[in-house]
């Protein structure tokens, strides 16, 4: 059943008086032999016939609509919540109030007056006659970054046959929520981060070739390196021939979130400033995506599995975008910590390619000491500190240093 009953709320008082009147009424009929008493006996059971029929159905003929939905905002953006319900009951449920919680990332600005407390209960006037749907629509506006879902779905409704509410709980659990990206906050610099490096994407332009992608061949020139000349192209046309290979760059990032502020070398707690550095990585994914520049993504909150953080491997296009945007958005604000130090450590024992590496947020000194490991394999490094006012990428240097200490 997906509506169960609350009888705390409701009480027997009327049930039991009923079944006293009956009994009442039988013994005054047989005590004086008159009829009378026992035409009341037949109307009052009549009664209480109905009153069980309609108290045992109760909950079992109203139906609520539970799609799989997911409604994904940014900050200040609205939309609605739909809810679709039927009464398939002959008996009509009227002067009701339907009630219901959302999470505090989003608010139901047209149904909660109280700006402290917007999260809490909504309690909106329904009736629902029988045999008949009804629909509810209820605006709402992104407050903050997080996941609202929709629990506690209750309705009170007046009993038809005694004089006190009845009370109906949804069990199940409601399929629909709202995702609240993280505010996009601007990053100074970030043009300062495109890169000419070895990788993929072609270039003519660039400094780098990739020897897997043989382009033809040219006349030898006495600059060229000696393993370069095509023997077989030279015995053709017997003139020296060197080898052209395809041009690349590789423009693609690696994003390095460090949600947590170090207290001491064995424990992390979340850094308070974490929503504005998930914003900053908002804002990066979003400018790398408008460039059409691949991208990686790594972030120190702790996850079970085989990789301990949460990690969105190396993708491009507006999907990407997407993707990451909503794992921003379901961190929890208590996220539970892995030490950056450790995390970079893991990275570094895989990253074999030359890379573009972003690091947002806070830097220890045991951090630095790694990345310059990062440094002699060509991998070029920027940090993004988190800043009250606008932030600024720049490259990772000796200052940082003196920072962190």
């Amino acid at each position: 059943m997906k509506w169960q009953r609350d009888h705390a709320i409701e009480g027997k008082a009327g049930y039991d008086y009923v079944l006293l009147a009956i009994i009442l009424l039988a013994v005054i009929g047989v005590m004086f032999h008159t009829t009378i008493p026992f035409l009341g006996v037949g109307a009052v059971t009549a009664y209480l016939l109905i009153f069980k029929w309609y108290d045992s159905g109760i909950g079992k003929n109203i139906l609520l609509e539970n799609p799989t939905r997911t409604i994904k905002l940014f900050p200040d953006e609205t939309a609605n919540l739909d809810l679709n319900m039927e009464n398939r009951s002959i008996f009509p449920m009227i002067n009701g109030e339907f009630q219901l919680q959302m999470g505090p990332a989003v608010k139901a600005y047209k149904h909660a007056k109280d700006e402290e407390t917007y999260w809490h209960k909504l309690k909106i006037p329904l009736s629902i006659l029988r045999k008949r749907k009804t629909h509810i629509s209820i605006p709402v506006i992104a407050q903050q970054r997080g996941v609202a879902k929709v629990h506690n779905i209750m309705y009170y409704f007046p009993h038809l046959f005694h004089f006190e509410s009845a009370m109906i709980r949804y069990t199940p659990f409601f399929r629909t929520e709202f995702v609240v990206f993280p505010r996009l906050l601007e990053v100074k610099g970030v043009e300062a981060v495109f890169q000419m490096m070895p990788g993929k994407g072609r270039s003519p332009f660039s400094p780098y070739e990739d020897i897997q992608s043989p382009l033809g061949t040219r006349e030898y020139h006495y600059s060229d390196p000696f393993h370069r000349i095509n023997w077989n192209a030279s015995v053709k046309t017997q003139k020296l021939q060197t080898n052209v290979y395809e041009r690349e760059i590789n423009r693609s990032f690696v994003f390095l979130v460090n949600i947590g502020k170090s207290k001491t070398s064995n424990m992390v707690q979340t850094n308070q400033h974490m929503e504005a550095l998930l914003s900053y990585t908002a804002y990066l994914s979003k400018v790398a995506t408008e460039m059409d520049i691949p991208f990686e993504l790594f972030i120190n909150s702790r996850r079970p599995g085989k990789i301990p953080v949460l990690h969105i491997p190396e993708g491009e296009g507006k999907r990407h975008y997407g993707t990451t945007l909503e794992m921003l958005a379901r961190i929890h604000k208590q996220s539970l910590v892995f030490p950056f130090d450790k995390m970079l450590f893991n990275i570094g024992n895989h990253l074999t390619h030359h890379k573009t590496c972003i690091i947002i947020g806070e830097l220890t000194e045991d951090s630095l000491h790694l990345l310059d490991k990062w440094k002699k394999k060509n991998v070029t490094i920027f940090h993004v500190p988190y800043s009250e006012g606008t932030s600024v990428v720049k490259p990772l240097g000796q200052e940082v240093l003196s920072h962190a200490k």
